[in-house]
């Protein structure tokens, strides 16, 4: 698949490829691939265009409600990834997925997924406090990254102003890159920054995509440890996406409360609640990562 260029629409970049695999019991798909100033393949991209293969192989009437996901090795961004979708279970309310995603025949990552169809039953859900500030009110990560320039290594501001289909928005200018009180939260405004089109599995695939972004870093928080530190190293293990809500817009703006309840053993284990402007809770997530001390 073709590399795209630095500013890449997420319609192309989730656009995952069929391949002719007549032969084998399973479908196969191939992701375009993305330039990155590391060399390695954002985590979340990887996540959601497994997602995007596994949703193609599912009935447009079932949505996945739950996707499980492992990362086993760093994906090159000089090599092709292929999805295997193995088509696990198809019954009257739910299909079930798995995705090994692989590069030079070594996976690098997997995904379980499951979809339902639409059913009523009982409702309930948490608040969305009433005191976060409006997105409007905030300034994007590329503003931040301007006004503290000074005290970033070049490298970081450089990677900062490479172009991100996502725009986020950090509470109390708490960005993943800057230091601030040691705490065991953060919260972030985001949404697509492109329209996008009323497709239910894209939004739930940039969602995911964008569930990945900043949630690691809640685990440094209470330490004042920032991912780029020199002394650390981070990367996720495990993300777990909930979707709650039948029609979730990721063109709109939406909210992600993050909070860390635990580290220990050389992890961090990171939780998400994801809420439109309107105070629907549409997603909740779990993330376990690496954040050991070199």
């Amino acid at each position: 698949m073709k590399e795209l260029p630095a500013t890449y629409w997420l319609t192309e970049l989730l656009d995952v490829k069929a391949l002719d695999v007549s032969a084998s019991e399973n479908d196969e798909f191939l992701g375009h691939r993305l330039a990155s100033s590391t060399g390695r393949v954002f985590g979340g991209q990887v996540l959601a265009q497994a997602l995007m293969a596994a949703s193609k192989t599912v009935s447009a009437d079932k949505l996945v409600h739950s996707c499980h996901n492992y990362f086993i090795r760093p994906g090159d961004c000089d090599h092709d990834i292929t999805y295997i979708v193995h088509r696990d279970l198809d019954g009257r309310n739910f299909s079930n997925r798995r995705v090994v995603a692989l590069q030079n025949n070594k996976p690098i990552f997997n995904l379980i997924a499951s979809f339902q169809g639409k059913s009523d039953g009982y409702q309930h859900q948490i608040e969305m406090p009433d005191d976060v500030p409006p997105p409007d009110s905030l300034l994007n990560e590329n503003a931040l990254a301007d006004k503290h320039k000074g005290s970033l290594p070049e490298h970081v501001y450089s990677m900062l102003n490479r172009y991100r289909s996502i725009e986020v928005r950090p509470i109390n200018e708490e960005a993943h890159f800057l230091r601030s009180d040691k705490k065991l939260s953060q919260a972030t405004w985001f949404k697509a920054k492109e329209t996008l089109p009323n497709t239910a599995a894209l939004h739930r695939a940039i969602l995911a995509y964008a569930t990945d972004l900043t949630l690691l870093s809640t685990s440094g928080r209470p330490h004042g440890m920032l991912w780029m530190d020199e002394n650390v190293a981070t990367a996720s293990i495990d993300h777990t996406v909930w979707f709650h809500a039948n029609d979730i817009k990721t063109d709109q703006w939406l909210l992600y409360l993050m909070d860390t309840p635990w580290s220990g053993n050389g992890r961090g284990l990171n939780r998400g609640s994801i809420f439109t402007q309107s105070g629907e809770l549409v997603a909740s997530v779990a993330q376990e990562g690496l954040i050991r001390i070199k």
